[in-house]
């Protein structure tokens, strides 16, 4: 088990492009705190692009151990 949880961050814009973005977070040890801290990390991810336009939809996933090696973030 590692000791972060990894997110990948995806934002569709009205231009059929999509950003990704990933984020590194220490790792909560009861499921209540996996859960508030998604909950954070949406909420950060929604403040940082609110005055932004040409977004369409976000999406914040937490991604697994096989993810986070095939990408390199490890």
């Amino acid at each position: 088990m590692t000791a972060h949880r990894f997110y990948r961050i995806e934002i569709d814009n009205e231009d059929l492009t999509t950003s990704v973005l990933y984020a590194k977070r220490k790792r909560c040890t009861t499921a209540k705190g996996m859960d508030r801290q998604h909950e954070r990390m949406v909420n950060q991810v929604v403040e940082g692009i609110r005055d932004v336009r040409g977004w369409k939809r976000l999406s914040v996933a937490v991604m697994s151990p096989d993810e986070v090696s095939t990408a390199g973030l490890a």
